[in-house]
């Protein structure tokens, strides 16, 4: 009775923080023989005062005298997880039998934490996912899973699981940032956004959380909002509102919560993103410079500093700065900007193996590919469905007193940002820069493939596609809307069924210059974009929709002008006079200054926005040339359609 009594003396001088008399009643204890309960006190003592290795010791050996308490297997994983000795705990903690006795959630708890401490995030988000999936109500664990499901880049299970975390504790702001990190990288953007913007209204003196915001809202072409955010970061930091001097930039910078010795460089690092992405390369330019007098040299601005030193036309340059950041801190836009490096520096081999690392680095790359091949399946399956007597039973809708748009159409990568441009010079125009109009007018119209459309069918679309519109320009506009939506090539049945006898402009570019800069270049996904994830899928996307557009060429009586981009380059006037006319619209000089029109337009959200404000070069054209070797898996694809298209190599 007397040894038992010593023993819970011993524990209670532990909990009372009596530790010298803890040790001292335990030790007595120890010398008259063995107790499992008392080697556990001995090794808890040991690591509240400090003595790690000493402390796991103590407690291996209770373990080792009783294997089947789980409190003291739990101990000893934490105590090794504290002496920096995770790949042990890890041994220690094995998945436990299925069950859900609360010893069993214990231990996977354990071996969770050991986990995360040891960087498996296989094993840990096998073990946070099991106490999430039995019902936890701990924040914790489903942020722990979320932590686990992002190493794994497994981005929507992370995004799903913050967002549990959020619903158990919503005042930690922490999680915010993570689920908005994790929509991102899921490609959920808007969704992203949205709880960027509840982070901003949690946190709103935090610039740094304003500017990411802000860089978000650029990217999704929400340029008021992200203007608003930046006058709002730019307020915090002493000034009235927001531009791109570099003072500007660098107050915001010193204003963060982060900053050291005056400065943030992670936050100058997003502004100078924030520049490049919005085509500010001459305040981008300013800020790096002013940086380097301040002693922050180009490579720290990792990404910026190399896309600033490429358009200088230094591209070894630009190469060593982009080496300076992780390719895993944007892996899509790394692997872009190294792919764009590779070709300037005139390195075909290179610039295709980062195209493709770019490429496999989306989010759910199989899936996507997947969706890929059954969307140049419908492709085909329409092509076939459209033909001269398909064509004939297709109804049109009657005028209805409204100017009937013009539609700017091509495959993507076949000059139609350059060509806007040029049409948004003209004051009688109003460009839709890639709205889903057609896409409004479509969900009330249903199968593209279904030619009979009753008169009231028709003139509804007609009015959703109106509607659609004026929810984007401004009231009262009586000019010419100008619809820029390439893809829009293969609903050509929808545009002459609505709109019949409207202009419709097409964009044409080498078959292979057009493959070549599809499968460089980093799309936002869509089962249309994702055919560009693989180069084989790309040439059989332009081959099925330039079939489909092929087809409705001879079975409706479309009414169209082709600009071919090697033309509108070398010789803008010449090609664009004709379109001005076809149009219908007066000539205008400043028409040709495309370069003033494109940094008044302000953002560009389409991947050409850091092309069209450059002067006009032929650079491009016959690019593929020098890929010739890379593209000989899907040349007998598309030079038969270079050679139909009136191209002679």
């Amino acid at each position: 009775m007397q040894a038992r009594l010593t023993e819970q003396d011993a524990i209670a001088a532990f909990q009372r923080g009596e530790l010298d008399r803890a040790r001292s009643l335990a030790e007595q204890q120890l010398a008259q023989g063995p107790s499992a309960q008392l080697l556990h006190l001995m090794g808890l003592i040991e690591c509240r005062i400090g003595r790690l290795d000493a402390g796991v010791n103590w407690l291996r050996r209770a373990v080792e005298g009783e294997p089947g308490n789980v409190g003291f297997r739990v101990m000893l994983v934490r105590a090794l997880i504290d002496a920096g000795r995770a790949d042990e705990a890890l041994e220690v903690a094995p998945p436990p039998p299925a069950g859900t006795s609360p010893a069993e959630l214990a231990l996977w708890h354990a071996r969770g934490e050991a986990a995360d401490a040891f960087g498996n995030s296989q094993i840990a988000a096998e073990a946070w996912g099991r106490l999430c999936s039995l019902g936890a109500g701990d924040w914790r664990a489903w942020s722990n899973l979320g932590n686990a499901s992002a190493g794994l880049a497994r981005w929507s299970n992370a995004a799903a699981a913050f967002r549990r975390a959020l619903e158990l504790n919503p005042s930690e702001v922490s999680l915010r940032r993570s689920l908005a990190t994790a929509l991102s990288r899921a490609g959920e953007f808007q969704e992203s956004a949205d709880e960027l913007g509840r982070w901003v209204e949690a946190a709103p003196k935090d610039v740094t959380i304003r500017i990411m915001f802000a860089r978000l809202l650029v990217d999704l072409g929400r340029d008021e909002e992200a203007r608003a955010q930046l006058d709002k970061a730019a307020q915090l930091a002493g000034h009235p509102a927001f531009d791109e001097t570099s003072e500007i930039l660098i107050a915001i910078a010193g204003r963060s919560a982060d900053a050291s010795d005056g400065l943030d460089v992670p936050l100058l690092r997003s502004l100078a993103l924030l520049l490049e992405r919005s085509n500010r390369m001459d305040a981008l330019a300013d800020l790096l410079d002013a940086l380097e007098a301040r002693g922050i040299e180009r490579d720290q601005m990792g990404y910026a500093a190399a896309a600033a030193a490429l358009r200088d036309k230094r591209p070894e340059e630009a190469r060593r700065f982009l080496l300076a950041q992780p390719p895993e801190s944007d892996p899509v836009r790394w692997h872009w900007l190294m792919a764009r490096l590779g070709d300037a520096l005139n390195d075909p081999a290179l610039a295709s193996a980062e195209a493709e690392a770019m490429n496999r680095s989306v989010y759910d790359y199989d899936q996507w590919r997947a969706r890929a091949a059954a969307h140049i399946q419908f492709l085909r399956k329409l092509a076939s469905t459209i033909t001269p007597e398909w064509g004939a039973q297709l109804q049109s809708a009657a005028p209805d007193g409204r100017r009937t748009p013009a539609f700017l159409v091509g495959f993507p990568r076949s000059g139609t940002t350059l060509l806007d441009t040029f049409l948004m010079g003209h004051p009688d125009t109003h460009v839709f820069e890639e709205v889903p109009l057609i896409s409004a007018a479509q969900s009330a119209l249903g199968d593209i493939a279904d030619p009979l459309r009753s008169p009231e069918d028709l003139a509804r679309a007609r009015d959703a596609y109106f509607a659609e519109a004026e929810r984007h320009m401004e009231p009262g506009f009586d000019g010419l809307i100008v619809d820029k939506f390439p893809l829009n090539m293969v609903a050509a049945p929808f545009i002459q069924a609505l709109f019949p006898g409207a202009a419709i402009i097409f964009a044409q570019r080498h078959p292979c210059d057009c493959v070549l800069s599809c499968f460089m270049q980093g799309f936002a996904m869509s089962e249309a974009m994702a055919c560009f994830l693989d180069l084989g899928d790309s040439a059989a996307f332009y081959d099925a929709a330039m079939q489909v557009w092929t087809n409705c060429k001879q079975a409706l009586p479309l009414r169209t002008h082709t600009i071919v981009y090697e033309e509108l380059i070398a010789d803008a006037e010449g090609s664009l006079r004709p379109l001005i006319d076809f149009l219908g619209l007066d000539w205008r000089e400043e028409l040709l200054d495309h370069r003033a029109t494109a940094v008044a337009r302000g953002g560009i959200g389409t991947p050409s926005y850091n092309q069209v404000t450059q002067p006009l070069t032929r650079a491009a054209s016959g690019r593929w040339k020098r890929y010739e070797k890379q593209l000989e898996p899907v040349l007998p694809v598309l030079l038969p359609w270079a050679e139909r298209l009136g191209y002679r190599d």
